[in-house]
């Protein structure tokens, strides 16, 4: 590992030399920074802040239940695609540095794997047999298509879950802090006196705005306590912010609309003549909606029924063997027609909906929009969002947040598709941020102990910020 850690350093002085500023080199170093960090981890040297500063949210989110070598591979994959397709000049010297880190030539996605992944993505919990006899291959097949797909674009299977089941509010926080130095002292804040009810926090590349997710329980004192600490986040870190409570959210798979051989979004010139809203309205019928949960009221629930939905929130075909493996490490054990009966309920009672998410170099962009707008504005930009290769959507009280993965060339188009609509009655404000990098964030299994059977036993000292240290 420390011969491949010179070896990307050597690269990336390489690169430099020859290379002006571009938006293919801010993606190449990213991903050599990245790769430099699992290095580190495989290695089991211990992170620094500027390393946690670096984690990619789509690698890092699964790194509990996705092997490490399986995601380090992939970076290595998507660099060499990067360089080799996007920097046609330094063909030789990308080779010569990357020989022995990877030996497989890099394929775009074929026809085949895009069908199978809007197969994937229409009916996820349809058997793999079933999908095998609609495409008119063998099951096996199958089978190798999806760990090919694991490897070469990071193709990670998940869940959706609706927190509301388990008497928990979902909360969004948007902001823009005071400066870089404040924002890395914010991170340290969320991550280590927040982090029970933390779900995710991320950055945008000028270190300087953010997105923030919490998990709270609902009950009134809880609440109460969050939105205290809210105010004072935003007295000594921030200069703007919103708070959002999502009510819905989807994820959203299209390939209808993309072009996979020049990166392009196929609907750029009735986006641009109509604008986004209008092009939605005028083909709401025949557009594919996005899928999706609503927040709804709790339902009985025990620990087995949080920690099974804690496993499967970011492995949704984990195997019964797994699962059971698993849930002996919190002491828990169950007959497997028990923990198969609870799998099952849970999927059908729709506290759990599973999807998945990918990354591909022709996706290099993955942006956020928090938008205050009337509650039909919201539905119908959610619909918009799905037309897209890749996107993610939370309705909230007071409009909605877009996540949306962007093809390079089609950047200008959504930017201002989406800016557009500020014109439209209904629309206050839209806010933007670009290219997220991630603080890191704890899983759900987190406020299992929290957990007394009836009602979530999280005190006043838990929601407490002791001792900042304000000075920078």
């Amino acid at each position: 590992m420390v011969e491949v850690a010179d070896l990307l350093s050597t690269l990336q002085r390489s690169i430099h030399e020859v290379l002006r500023p571009s938006e293919e080199l801010f993606e190449i170093d990213l991903l050599l920074e990245n790769l430099r960090v699992y290095v580190k981890r495989v290695k089991g040297i211990p992170l620094s802040d500027e390393d946690y500063r670096l984690q990619p949210y789509k690698d890092f989110s699964g790194l509990v239940v996705t092997p490490r070598d399986r995601i380090y591979n992939s970076l290595l994959r998507r660099l060499k695609v990067i360089l080799r397709f996007n920097i046609t000049s330094y063909e030789k010297v990308t080779r010569d540095l990357l020989r022995g880190l990877v030996s497989e030539e890099v394929d775009r996605l074929t026809g085949r794997e895009i069908r199978l992944m809007t197969l994937l993505y229409q009916r996820p919990t349809t058997p793999q047999r079933e999908i095998a006899k609609e495409m008119k291959v063998s099951l096996p097949t199958i089978r190798k298509d999806i760990k090919s797909l694991e490897e070469k674009i990071d193709l990670r299977f998940a869940n959706l879950i609706d927190w509301g089941r388990f008497k928990l509010r979902h909360y969004g926080l948007i902001f823009n802090t005071k400066g870089v130095d404040v924002s890395r002292h914010l991170a340290n804040v969320l991550n280590k006196e927040m982090a029970t009810y933390l779900s995710t926090v991320n950055f945008d590349t000028s270190l300087q705005r953010g997105f923030a997710a919490f998990r709270i329980p609902d009950q009134g004192k809880p609440v109460q306590l969050f939105l205290e600490q809210v105010e004072f986040l935003s007295e000594h870190f921030f200069e703007w912010h919103q708070l959002h409570q999502i009510t819905k959210y989807h994820q959203s798979i299209c390939f209808d609309y993309f072009d996979y051989d020049t990166s392009t979004w196929m609907i750029e010139g009735d986006i641009s003549t109509l604008g986004l809203l209008n092009f939605v309205r005028e083909n709401w019928a025949i557009l594919p909606k996005p899928r999706g949960l609503s927040n709804t009221i709790a339902r009985p629930f025990d620990k087995l029924d949080f920690y099974l939905t804690s496993f499967l929130v970011g492995d949704a075909y984990a195997s019964m063997k797994k699962i059971m493996e698993r849930l002996k490490t919190v002491e828990i054990e169950a007959p497997r027609t028990t923990i198969s009966t609870r799998k099952n309920r849970l999927y059908k009672e729709r506290t759990m909906e599973p999807f998945f998410t990918f990354s591909t170099p022709q996706l290099p962009f993955f942006m956020t929009f928090a938008i205050r707008c009337e509650p039909h504005i919201a539905e119908q930009l959610t619909v918009a969002v799905a037309q897209m290769p890749q996107g993610f959507a939370s309705i909230t009280k007071i409009g909605c947040i877009l996540h949306v993965y962007a093809p390079s060339r089609s950047l200008g188009t959504i930017l201002n598709a989406i800016s557009m609509t500020l014109e439209e009655d209904g629309v206050d404000e839209v806010w933007q941020m670009q290219e997220f990098k991630n603080m890191g964030a704890y899983g759900p299994a987190q406020l299992a102990s929290k957990w007394n059977g009836s009602y979530w036993t999280w005190s006043e000292d838990e929601f407490a910020i002791p001792s900042l240290g304000l000075e920078y």
